[in-house]
């Protein structure tokens, strides 16, 4: 050994100082600061266990793949043993790949895509739906219960509701009288007339059987609009103005069904091309339907290019977002249609009660009657609106490629004219506050 260390003793010196140079340098380099410009990132004690897992999950997807290497080196042919030894190494890799945050984003994104395609295709349908069933309730004429003598509704009024006016009618024409009197000797009550009393009392008289006859010609009327507004369309376009104005709302939202899309990775690029240029927001709508069906024209056209695999992420965003917001205007206009017939029986029901309090000398109470008059001619004058709203849907079915864009303006028009009735100015001013809650709707999902 003494030989040994003599014979090589300028090379144990050498690795000696070449190892105390290498200490030397790493002191130096820990102790340093960095130099100016650098950014270091200091790891605290959160991400280190975080940092270390995913160490020992990259030696362990590494010391797999290492393991398939060598099997499939194996020379020969394989044992039962060494097949089964394969399989369950690629299946341990592959678990240990699709739990990797670089791997499942792909897959997190194209399920939040799915999930946004299925939910819009089912806002699609309900949209539909509910705008077919109220445009077929307007297609049918308001059923005028108060011309079928003794039925339960005109019994019950007259056995009921007319006592009932009688008893309030009484008092309100004895007070009214009284402040009639005292009016004559003291000026503090104001001018009336000494027989005011006796005069509204027998007005009212004949206003409580005259509240029968203003809900029989409304609902007179409200038919009346309606009929003229469909024959007219039928005698000029020769088609029937529902049936125009619900394929309308049937073509606007083709949704496609399971059966109806590829289902593979091989689905061509989303078409953009608009299928008729000339329209005003067809380039617009290329970008969002995948289906167009118009059972008036016998159109079924389900292009394998707009499947919806194939569909990028605004495009299932704002198809999303119109088809949902349709939804809940269509269920609206639905149920509104449901109010007005509804409204219709209560009001007839009120009429003469509020004919007898039209005797009382007090304001409020006064205001009753002509109230009621204006509910009953609104209501009424709904058909007015949703006829108008129809005949539009019809006239614009075909002008654009879907005419999504038409269609919820219109579905926002059957619900909001009967809200704001004879406003048109505030009908307008919602209008506008309801397109810039869409855009605002449009920019948070994107």
């Amino acid at each position: 050994m003494s030989t040994y260390l003599k014979r090589n003793r300028s090379l144990i010196i050498s690795l000696c100082s070449l190892a105390m140079l290498l200490c030397f340098i790493q002191q130096a380099t820990a102790q340093s600061p960095p130099a100016a410009g650098t950014k270091t990132t200091p790891i605290d004690n959160n991400s280190a266990p975080i940092l270390a897992a995913e160490d020992e999950k990259a030696k362990y997807i590494q010391m797999i793949r290492q393991k398939l290497a060598a099997l499939c080196n194996v020379p020969g042919r394989l044992s039962d043993e060494q097949v089964q030894a394969c399989r369950f190494l690629e299946a341990e890799l592959l678990g240990g790949l699709m739990h990797r945050p670089q791997n499942t984003t792909p897959a997190a994104k194209a399920g939040g895509q799915a999930q946004a395609t299925q939910a819009g295709n089912s806002a699609g349908d309900i949209a539909r739906e509910q705008a077919v069933q109220a445009i077929d309730y307007c297609s049918r004429f308001l059923r005028n219960f108060t011309t079928e003598g003794g039925n339960r509704w005109n019994r019950f009024r007259d056995q009921v509701f007319v006592p009932m006016a009688l008893l309030i009618l009484l008092p309100g024409a004895v007070v009214a009288q009284v402040r009639a009197i005292i009016s004559q000797g003291s000026p503090v009550v104001g001018q009336v007339s000494p027989f005011d009393g006796m005069q509204r009392g027998m007005i009212a008289l004949f206003l409580i059987p005259g509240s029968y006859l203003i809900c029989n010609y409304a609902i007179d009327l409200s038919n009346s609009i309606q009929y003229t507004v469909a024959s007219e369309y039928q005698r000029l376009f020769h088609s029937d103005m529902y049936e125009d104005a619900m394929c309308a709302e049937i073509r606007a939202f083709g949704v496609r069904y399971p059966k109806e899309n590829d289902g593979s990775l091989n689905t061509p690029r989303w078409d953009f091309a608009p299928r008729n240029p000339q329209g005003i927001f067809s380039r617009a709508e290329a970008k969002l339907w995948g289906k167009l069906y118009d059972p008036c024209s016998n159109l079924n056209l389900v292009p394998p290019n707009r499947d919806d695999a194939s569909a990028q992420s605004p495009t299932i965003a704002a198809r999303s977002m119109l088809m949902t917001t349709n939804a809940a205007m269509t269920t609206g206009w639905a149920i509104l249609c449901a109010f007005q017939m509804a409204f219709f029986y209560y009001l007839f029901f009120v009429g003469p009660v509020m004919a007898a309090l039209w005797v009382w000398p007090m304001k409020f109470l006064k205001d009753a009657f002509p109230a009621w008059c204006e509910g009953v001619i609104t209501l009424c004058f709904w058909s007015l609106f949703w006829s108008t709203t129809i005949l539009l849907l019809a006239c614009f079915k075909g002008t654009d490629d879907t005419g999504i864009f038409m269609v919820t303006a219109f579905n926002f028009l059957a619900t909001a004219s009967v809200k704001y009735a004879f406003d048109f100015g505030g009908l307008a001013k919602a209008a506008g506050q309801k397109a810039a809650e869409l855009a605002d709707k449009a920019g948070d999902s994107k």
